[in-house]
């Protein structure tokens, strides 16, 4: 493995180092990144201009992500304006018991997200319901966070319907049966998070009860005329991704209800509606209310896209020069103890998935490198399924510049740095899976190398 090819990872990783460090955007170091990898490439062999159309290449991958987060950039000023959001808040304060929030958030997330199948369409409805709540009564928001995104997480890990889940099963050639037998370190995690949670609840000050919820009530009331109507654009988009409606069209769809709800119940004039749009809704009530009820529009979200755009560029880039495929011989190695194969491909998983700066690309790369290592194992199928699962399908919540996280950290108005210490699901599944190797293979037994006819 020659220094032009192990240059661009080093330059990534000190690129993202650098700019958190002097509190720049992650996207100058995705720069920096871009740069010297098309100097350290073009010695491979790769013209500057063949290094464009690789990194183009990855950037149209990137599309969905990119519409998606548009979409939600719309999207949330809207349910602002059109009193979707503040109600939702109202009747949440007077449902959810805020008391025990954070393992209610994990679970209630957890049951809508795999029902749904996706955990940015649970984030975006009941995950944006639920931090709301949080800041109505005063508890903190990068807690709740991280247990919204972990409950996310375990529907995108169980449910019978995750994209990713079911990417991981097609590209390792796993079926639903031989999924079902590798279950338990996840179903262990998911009981771990849940005591967690709980715990936090007990141990924390309950500020959140009483005067203050009952005040937002009454502000929330003063502002906005509430009535259950103004459930109607949540329920579309429940009912849309329900229906395993693509997640732009859903989008869409909440989109044109709250822009009823907007003409319906909104009492703005253009110029306000339009700078809401673009910079984010601003209640402007001199209350705490202000503090609750705002957020969304393009400009917030304008850093988010062109980090995502330089990303698959340089993802592009990596991918098509086959900048990664040595880097995964060297670290495999020849591995004989199950256990410790297991954990050099979830700490691959971390690597790819830094690098790749999404969710898909990681579990593509993952499951047709790694297939042939696994394979020399009896039952070596299911534990790289399980493997995955477990870690390359959790595991990109908990990188900042990750598509994904970035969708949820803008979904939730949280930033990812924030959220990241108590996301628990994604932090101990991977732990919980490489410690019980021996313990949850597949149908029972001890693993052993296949042997090789001479």
């Amino acid at each position: 493995m020659s220094m032009a090819q192990v240059t661009p990872i080093l330059a990534m990783i000190a690129g993202i180092v650098l700019s958190l460090s002097l509190g720049l955007p992650i996207a100058w170091g995705i720069v920096f990144a871009i740069l010297v990898t098309l100097v350290s490439v073009r010695k491979l062999g790769f013209s500057i201009r063949q290094q464009f159309g690789f990194g183009w290449e990855g950037v149209k991958k990137t599309k969905p992500v990119l519409m998606i987060l548009f979409l939600v950039g719309v999207l949330i000023p809207l349910l602002m304006m059109g009193g979707t959001i503040p109600a939702i808040i109202y009747y949440g304060l007077s449902i959810v018991n805020v008391d025990y929030l954070f393992v209610l958030s994990f679970l209630l997330t957890g049951a809508v997200s795999y029902l749904l199948g996706t955990s940015v369409g649970t984030l975006s409805t009941i995950g944006l319901s639920l931090m709301g709540i949080a800041h109505a009564a005063g508890i903190s928001p990068a807690i709740t966070g991280g247990a919204l995104i972990s409950g996310a997480m375990v529907g995108e890990r169980f449910s019978p319907i995750s994209s990713s889940r079911l990417l991981v099963l097609s590209s390792v050639g796993m079926t639903e049966a031989q999924d079902g037998k590798t279950r338990r370190p996840a179903m262990l995690a998911t009981g771990i998070c849940a005591v967690l949670f709980l715990a936090l609840d007990l141990f924390r000050s309950q500020a959140g009860s009483g005067e203050m919820i009952q005040m937002y009530q009454e502000l929330l009331t003063s502002h906005f005329s509430i009535n259950w109507l103004l459930m109607l654009p949540l329920l579309v988009l429940i009912g849309s991704f329900a229906l395993r409606i693509k997640a732009v069209t859903a989008l869409l769809l909440g989109i044109v209800v709250s822009a009823v709800m907007v003409l319906v119940h909104g009492q703005l004039d253009v110029s306000t509606f339009f700078s809401a749009m673009l910079n984010g809704y601003e209640l402007h009530s001199g209350t705490r209310l202000d503090q609750l009820v705002h957020g969304g529009g393009m400009v917030a979200i304008l850093n988010v896209l062109l980090l995502i755009v330089l990303a698959g560029f340089l993802n592009g880039i990596l991918n098509q020069a086959q900048i990664l495929a040595p880097i995964v011989d060297k670290w495999m190695g020849e591995t004989k103890n199950p256990t410790l194969l297991v954990a050099k491909a979830t700490a691959l998983s971390l690597l790819v998935i830094i690098i790749s700066c999404n969710q898909t690309i990681p579990i593509l790369v993952l499951g047709t490198t790694l297939l042939d290592r696994f394979s020399q194992w009896s039952k070596g199928r299911e534990l790289l399924g399980k493997t995955m699962l477990d870690s390359t399908v959790v595991m990109p919540v908990l990188i900042p510049w990750n598509g994904l996280s970035m969708m949820m950290a803008l979904t939730l108005g949280v930033p990812t740095v924030q959220t990241l210490p108590f996301v628990f699901f994604s932090i101990l599944l991977p732990i919980v899976t490489i410690l019980s190797t021996r313990w949850f293979l597949p149908e029972g037994g001890m693993i052993a190398i296949k042997n090789k006819a001479s």
